[in-house]
C-alpha cells in the first residue's frame, strides 16, 4: 500500500474541480491526492488523463500505485507492462511493476498464474536492483520474496541471504531487519530477536525495525509485550511504500493475540487487517482457522 503525509489544501481540491488544466498540474494534483491518502479520488482524473496523453509515464505510475493502494492489482500490472516495454531500463518502471506482480502472486496462493507472476515479478526486480544497485527497496521486495515463495517459483534462502547481506552495507538498520527475517525462516528465534534488538539500538523509531520485531514475536511467541509495543508504534507511524503496510501490522497483532490465548481479539485484529487490505489472504486464512478450531 502507499501512503504519503502531506495533507491536500482547498486550493488543490479546488484545482482539481476546476478541470485540470495542464499536464503538470494534472500529474501534480493527482500526486497530491494519493499523499493526502484519497486514492479512490486519485484514479478517475489518472484514467482520464492516460487516456489522452498515454506516453504520459508519471501519470502511469501513479496510477498504477494507485490501483495497488485500492487493491486493483491485476489493472495496475496492466497498464505497467506497456512501460516496461517502452522504459525497459528505467527502474522505477521495473521496480514498480515487478514488486505488484510478486504482491499478486501472493495473494493469488498456489497455481498457474501465480508462479509465472512471481516469475515476472523476480526478474523484474532482479533487473531493476542491476539498473540502481544502492536502492535498497528493490532489495527488499527481492529478500521478502525469495524467503517465502516456493523453490518452484525461485525461492531461495541463499539469495536472499545476498541481498540482505547487500541492504547491509547500504544501512545496516535496515540489513539487521532483513537478516531477522532469514532467521526467523530458519526458526533460530534466538538470534532472530538479537538482530531486531541491534537494529532497534541504532534507530529505536524505524518502521521496518519496529516491525521486524513484531513479525518475529509473532511468528517465535517469545516476548510477547515487546512485540505488540513495538507493533503498536507502528500503527502511529505511515509505512514507506516499501515498508509492511498496516494491515500486515494488525495482522501480526492478531497472531500475537492467539498466542496470549484471546481468539475474540485476534478475529477483531484480523478484520481489522481485512478492512484495509480485503485481498490479503493471511488474515482470512487465520480467520478460517480460527473458526474451525473453535
Amino acid at each position: 500500500m502507499f501512503f504519503w503525509r502531506q495533507a491536500l489544501g482547498c486550493a488543490g481540491g479546488a484545482l482539481l474541480l476546476a478541470g485540470w488544466p495542464s499536464r503538470a498540474a494534472t500529474v501534480a494534483e493527482a500526486r497530491a491526492l494519493i499523499e493526502a491518502h484519497r486514492l479512490p479520488e486519485a484514479r478517475e482524473p489518472l484514467e482520464h488523463l492516460l487516456a489522452r496523453e498515454p506516453d504520459n509515464l508519471e501519470a502511469r505510475l501513479l496510477l498504477a500505485r494507485v490501483y495497488n493502494g485500492i487493491g486493483r492489482r491485476d489493472q495496475g500490472i496492466e497498464i505497467l507492462e506497456p512501460a516496461v516495454a517502452a522504459h525497459p531500463a528505467d527502474a522505477r518502471v521495473l521496480g514498480l511493476c515487478g514488486g505488484q506482480c510478486l504482491l499478486r502472486a501472493g495473494e493469488l496462493g498456489p497455481g498457474l498464474r501465480a508462479l509465472r507472476l512471481a516469475r515476472r515479478g523476480r526478474e523484474l526486480m532482479e533487473r531493476a536492483v542491476a539498473l540502481s544497485p544502492d536502492d535498497i527497496s528493490y532489495r527488499e521486495g527481492l529478500v521478502d520474496f525469495y524467503r517465502q515463495a516456493p523453490r518452484l517459483a525461485g525461492g531461495s534462502l541463499e539469495l536472499a541471504r545476498g541481498h540482505a547481506e547487500a541492504i547491509t552495507r547500504l544501512d545496516p538498520v535496515r540489513g539487521c531487519a532483513w537478516e531477522a527475517a532469514i532467521l526467523l525462516q530458519e526458526k533460530r528465534f534466538p538470534e532472530a530477536l538479537a538482530a531486531c534488538d541491534r537494529a532497534l539500538a541504532v534507530r529505536p523509531d524505524d518502521y521496518a525495525a519496529l516491525f521486524s520485531l513484531g513479525r518475529t514475536v509473532s511468528e517465535c511467541g517469545q516476548r510477547l509485550p515487546d512485540g505488540e509495543r513495538a507493533l503498536r508504534r507502528c500503527l502511529e507511524k505511515v509505512p514507506a511504500p516499501s515498508e509492511p503496510s498496516h494491515a500486515g501490522v494488525y495482522y501480526r497483532l492478531g497472531l500475537i493475540a492467539e498466542w496470549r490465548g484471546e481468539p475474540e481479539a485476534a478475529r477483531r485484529l484480523y478484520r481489522a487487517s481485512l478492512e484495509l487490505e480485503a485481498s490479503f489472504n493471511r488474515p482470512s486464512e487465520a480467520l478460517k482457522r480460527l473458526d474451525t478450531s473453535g
